[in-house]
């Protein structure tokens, strides 16, 4: 188990009261000190300075591991997808996030996001239970929410279509509250009525919002407005 940012320990504590092996990755020095104080005659703790966003989890696991951690609200958006997306990456990651954060993480179609869309492609998610501002210390201004995150490791094939997707979703998500013709036309480069023609060839009714689009309706997006790259991508061979 890989706990990033172990802060003051009381997590990593209630992990190896489960009989868990800990790794504690934690940026701050003085807080490295006082993981040290408290578990340096621990076996079943490892601790680690540094930023987990430039260490090797998996080099430092020994192989696949499980992700934990209470994650900084400024980084911890970064982390989820730059988990998801790698090559190798971990069995799991249980995280507690903002809960807006979480809420784009797990949404489902009719309230989607750019967000939703690039985790969604790689990993399943689901919402576990909300957590009180009042549960941490500094209290913060907002609910936290836990969630549980399942990365699905795609095929080679796969990912490139992932690609794709999220290529095209970045399009219909930089104007939110336009039609998907508009946004789409904007992004692409094309004229409206065109992309709104192939968008109802291929079943899309282009005058949706972006937020109701399923992952599979986006693949049709792609199908409908780039076609070669849609091909190239399904005939690549697997790895």
């Amino acid at each position: 188990m890989v706990e990033i940012g172990a802060g003051t320990g009381n997590l990593t504590e209630a992990l190896l009261a489960r009989g868990l092996r800990v790794i504690a990755v934690e940026i701050e020095d003085v807080l490295v000190a006082r993981l040290r104080e408290r578990f340096g005659n621990r076996d079943q703790v490892q601790i680690v300075a540094g930023d987990a966003r430039k260490l090797n989890l998996r080099e430092l696991a020994g192989g696949s591991y499980h992700v934990v951690a209470n994650l900084p609200y400024s980084v911890g958006t970064r982390l989820v997808v730059s988990f998801v997306s790698t090559a190798e990456p971990p069995r799991s990651l249980t995280v507690l996030l903002q809960r807006e954060v979480a809420r784009r993480l797990t949404a489902r179609p009719g309230d989607m996001a750019l967000l939703s869309v690039i985790v969604q492609s790689y990993a399943r998610t689901r919402r576990l239970f909300d957590v009180p501002p009042e549960a941490f210390r500094p209290r913060p201004k907002v609910v936290s929410t836990l969630v549980r995150i399942d990365p699905t490791r795609p095929p080679e094939i796969d990912a490139a279509l992932a690609e794709s997707r999220i290529a095209m979703a970045r399009h219909g998500f930089a104007q939110t509250r336009k039609k998907l013709r508009n946004s789409l036309a904007a992004g692409l480069a094309c004229r409206e009525p065109e992309v709104g023609a192939k968008l109802e060839c291929a079943g899309i009714d282009p005058g949706r919002r972006p937020q109701t689009l399923s992952l599979s309706e986006w693949d049709q997006v792609v199908a409908a407005l780039l076609p070669h790259h849609a091909e190239d991508s399904a005939g690549s061979p697997a790895a």
